[in-house]
């Protein structure tokens, strides 16, 4: 594998309770933070995860988070309460 085509996945578990939905956002503060990503070059990217996090946890699901990163993009795929939600924001 090339290292244009590595990146990194963390995956996070939530249990059912609208306690946790702040984990996502805490995670993905860390993630951007050993890729050297400026928060402010993602745009809302943290705000949609904590609110995505805070309906499917609130809705009685456990909630699966994944985290990646490629050199284009920071990826979240939030699973939880029978659906699955992407939301990515570019890297500049």
């Amino acid at each position: 594998m090339t290292r244009a085509s590595q990146h990194d996945t963390i995956t996070l578990r939530l249990p059912p309770s609208v306690d946790f939905a702040d984990l996502p956002r805490v995670g993905l503060a860390a993630l951007l933070r050993i890729h050297r990503i400026d928060p402010g070059d993602i745009g809302d990217l943290a705000t949609s995860v904590h609110e995505i996090a805070r309906d499917m946890t609130g809705g009685g699901s456990e909630v699966v988070v994944e985290f990646s990163v490629t050199g284009t993009e920071v990826i979240v795929d939030m699973t939880g309460d029978g659906r699955t939600i992407r939301i990515s924001s570019p890297r500049t």
